[in-house]
């Protein structure tokens, strides 16, 4: 299916029609099918929209920045555009970035936050240098940079890397590069968190290549209804790798989200 909202047509698909609504965004250069077969087997008893991000998979590439306040307000019409007024929030990795802006900006609009193998700090100048220099390298030699740089790290998994790698490669340059660009230019978002009064559970992967379980820990120790949930058998992609896991302790945010609301 697609919206339009926010000046552009954006791709997104619903599983399950009954129960909470839960968004789960995906992370930088992939797309929404990541989450299908989870949330087929572990939370089909809920409403689950998978939307793509601007400039990734069926959503309509712009040129520019993507900043993580933009893809959140893409979010926020999106909802507008289902009659949803409240959402469960999850994010991946870039996603989850999108999380926390969505988190900051729009604070009456969601009833629990996932944080998924994903952090809440600006990049560190070296970070934002990195960034800028595979811009670069993708104007010159295609999104096939990424793929091949990126993909070994999301998991030791050999047919997951495969996956990870198709879908890198095939992401529009410009969706890639407005997504660079804006995760460069992203703040910190670690004082959010003792505002943040609503259930959120925080997960990582013990073999993560890309987050620092310590990080993960203490972001859910800064939260005032905070989880850490660690997975041992995954690294950055829990929702293929261990989707049991990751579909069960999003089931506990969707059940404590429940009690909250009474």
């Amino acid at each position: 299916m697609k919206a339009e909202i926010n000046g552009i047509q954006m791709g997104f698909e619903i599983i399950g029609e009954t129960g909470l609504p839960i968004v789960l965004i995906h992370g930088f250069g992939l797309n929404r099918s990541i989450w299908k077969a989870m949330a087929e087997n572990y939370l089909s008893a809920h409403t689950v929209i998978l939307p793509d991000l601007r400039g990734h998979g069926e959503s309509q590439v712009t040129k520019g920045a993507y900043s993580m306040e933009v893809l959140a307000e893409d979010l926020s019409k999106l909802l507008d555009f289902l009659n949803c007024d409240k959402a469960v929030i999850c994010g991946h990795s870039m996603g989850g970035y999108v999380t926390l802006a969505f988190a900051e900006k729009f604070p009456e609009r969601f009833s629990g936050l996932g944080l998924i193998t994903t952090h809440a700090a600006a990049d560190s100048e070296a970070k934002q240098k990195d960034r800028h220099q595979m811009v670069e390298a993708i104007r010159e030699n295609g999104t096939v940079v990424l793929a091949e740089s990126l993909a070994p790290k999301l998991t030791k998994d050999e047919s997951i890397r495969r996956q990870s790698h198709q879908i890198l490669a095939g992401t529009d340059t410009d969706g890639i590069i407005g997504a660079l660009m804006g995760m460069a230019e992203r703040p910190s978002r670690m004082d959010l968190f003792p505002k943040i009064e609503v259930p959120v559970l925080v997960v990582a992967g013990k073999e993560d290549q890309i987050i620092d379980v310590d990080m993960a820990r203490q972001m859910a120790n800064s939260l005032p209804q905070g989880r850490f949930l660690l997975i041992k058998d995954a690294g950055h992609m829990p929702m293929i790798e261990a989707p049991k896991a990751l579909g069960e302790g999003l089931e506990w945010l969707l059940s404590k989200v429940k009690l909250d609301k009474g």
